[in-house]
């Protein structure tokens, strides 16, 4: 009898400005762990990529579902991420998506999704294209309120662990999540979704200052812990209290929570800068 797919999960953040520092000046900490987390993806040999992941007010726009699959993607080009299609496996995402309506987790389904650098950035950086391996993109809404509960998040993310354990047990399955941990970028302000694209990377170049001092290094440390610890899984109880201290990008962890129980294991920190 056999015992299901190996899954592996991946946490990361993603930022525009990591993309322009293109000397490498800034960041070094992380980005060395980031090379060695992508060794160890590279020697997983993932034949399938789960991807929860941000929509920052660009395809999302005038309604943004708590969560959504979409049948193909192409990448949106945004801070020098790649602009081709990504390799959408459609038979199994359908299937994704019925078992999830199946098992109660309302899902909406788009057609076709731009997706920006919340997916193109880490994935590029793992592995040089967006379309290298099959990947099935869950949009996890994190900006336009009401955003769902972490408890309702985790749900999705165990509904999603029993789809996949399901599949064949020669499938390698990367659970990948982008998003920030405590952040507030100035791109996130109300009104910010009318802008231009180049507007919105000027406004986020132009106040770098404004985002760090918006990082709250001790909410990380109190995050990352949590999902190490053997209680992992009481995640699910943080409320909109326990995340305001992380800032407006801080939301962006419902990707993370997902990922974590979808992956059903308590994850440790590899860097933190």
């Amino acid at each position: 009898m056999g015992t299901g797919p190996s899954i592996e999960v991946l946490c990361a953040s993603h930022s525009p400005q990591m993309a322009q520092d293109v000397q490498h000046r800034e960041g070094l900490q992380f980005r060395a762990g980031f090379d060695k987390v992508s060794h160890g993806v590279k020697r997983f040999d993932p034949t399938l990529i789960v991807y929860f992941g941000p929509d920052h007010m660009r395809s999302l726009v005038g309604i943004a579902p708590c969560f959504t699959l979409t049948e193909t993607a192409t990448g949106y080009g945004d801070w020098g991420t790649p602009k081709e299609d990504y390799a959408i496996p459609l038979d199994r995402l359908q299937a994704l998506g019925d078992h999830l309506i199946d098992t109660g987790v309302d899902i909406a389904i788009a057609e076709h999704l731009t997706l920006d650098h919340g997916f193109g950035q880490t994935t590029f950086d793992l592995f040089d294209s967006l379309a290298a391996v099959p990947m099935i993109p869950i949009v996890v809404n994190c900006v336009g309120t009401p955003l769902a509960t972490l408890t309702r998040t985790a749900v999705l993310g165990r509904a999603v662990r029993a789809f996949l354990e399901r599949l064949s047990d020669s499938e390698r399955v990367l659970v990948i999540a982008s998003g920030g941990i405590s952040h507030s970028p100035p791109s996130l302000i109300p009104g910010a979704k009318k802008l231009s694209e180049p507007e919105r990377q000027a406004l986020i170049t132009d106040n770098l200052a404004h985002a760090a001092e918006a990082i709250n290094p001790q909410w990380d440390e109190r995050f990352l812990a949590q999902m190490a610890d053997a209680s992992w899984s009481s995640l699910a109880d943080w409320d909109a209290a326990a995340l305001a201290p992380a800032g407006t990008g801080g939301s962006e962890v419902r990707t993370w929570v997902a990922a974590q129980f979808t992956g059903n294991q308590p994850l440790q920190t590899v860097v933190y800068e």
